[in-house]
């Protein structure tokens, strides 16, 4: 599963507490507090379903140190894949796609309430009553949203934490894309390294700054997604990627719960310029589907753009040909 670039909203810092217990129904918005306040530390089980249709089992460290805000510091460690001796390729393979994704699987590879009122004008929670997860009490919860074209997220949420001991993503035919299992949890964390983005990452106030400190390059826009109206400009960011030296302009949109990105990558030149499809002036949308990302490619005035989110958001088509039109107008 390839994933998407980008990160998640960030808070102005607020003052540190502990979780209250509870063993109350779970609601959108006690899991969103269980972000801001609850440390812990959770053995887990992350399962990828392959091209071919083969599930990946990957066995993996989560640790979490909540600092106050939404995007709480973790150290993310990758353990084994699951059936795989230590040292096969494939081993090695997923090691090193976590020492490169391990900051993504986190903050966009799971369920979280990004905006409590938009989750709860675009979802509904419905409880399923007590299940036994990692050994604890917890609450079976689906979050149901209101249009067809998003995930429906199965939830066991930790009775005394609120924090989710158990996710998975379905599409509205119930086909099963992703989960989480926690196969250990305990309300703690040990002192941690926190894992950090491979690239430069500096937040962004608005796009006329991000314009700015890019030097105005003349392909730069900012994008009219008023197709996808649910959705709403979470974050900017710019991330300089050391390795190649591209800077790219990060606007993350989200409903409260799902998101998705626009990157833009200056001065680049044009990936399609030679394709029979590019002959004579013609624009071209590259595009990549699978049941867990969309990904739409174009090029214009030497920017990149890279619009990703989820398999089911079809919307992103239509969102990409209208940032299209927009930047070849402009």
């Amino acid at each position: 599963m390839a994933p998407v670039l980008g990160q998640g909203v960030t808070n102005a810092p607020a003052a540190k507490t502990k979780a209250v217990s509870t063993s109350s129904i779970p609601t959108l918005a006690s899991m969103q507090q269980a972000v801001l306040n609850q440390d812990y530390t959770i053995e887990q089980l992350r399962r990828f379903k392959e091209e071919n249709g083969n599930i990946v089992t990957v066995r993996e460290l989560l640790e979490v140190d909540a600092n106050g805000t939404l995007r709480p510091d973790f150290e993310l460690t990758f353990l084994e894949v699951v059936g795989e001796p230590p040292g096969s390729q494939l081993t090695q393979d997923w090691q090193q796609t976590y020492n490169r994704y391990g900051t993504l699987f986190f903050r966009q590879g799971a369920f979280n309430v990004r905006d409590l009122v938009k989750a709860s004008t675009n979802y509904s929670l419905h409880d399923f009553g007590i299940v036994i997860r990692a050994g604890r009490l917890a609450r079976r919860v689906v979050v149901f949203p209101n249009a067809i074209d998003k995930a429906i997220w199965l939830i066991d949420v930790d009775s005394l934490t609120s924090v989710p001991l158990f996710i998975a993503e379905f599409d509205h035919s119930l086909n099963l894309f992703a989960n989480i299992e926690a196969v250990t949890f305990t309300s703690t964390v040990q002192p941690i390294t926190p894992t950090l983005p491979t690239s430069n990452v500096t937040a962004m106030p608005d796009f006329a700054s991000a314009q700015t400190f890019l030097n105005s390059p003349a392909g730069l826009l900012n994008p009219n997604v008023m197709v996808a109206i649910d959705y709403t400009l979470d974050n900017l960011e710019v991330h300089d990627d050391p390795i190649n030296g591209r800077k790219k302009l990060v606007m993350s949109y989200t409903d409260g719960i799902d998101q998705f990105m626009i990157v833009q990558t200056v001065n680049t030149v044009d990936p399609f310029a030679n394709l029979p499809s590019s002959a004579s002036g013609a624009h071209t949308i590259g595009r990549f589907r699978d049941p867990a990302i969309s990904a739409l490619v174009f090029w214009d005035d030497q920017v990149a753009f890279h619009v990703a989110g989820r398999g089911l958001l079809k919307r992103l088509d239509e969102v990409a040909r209208r940032v299209y039109l927009q930047a070849l107008s402009q």
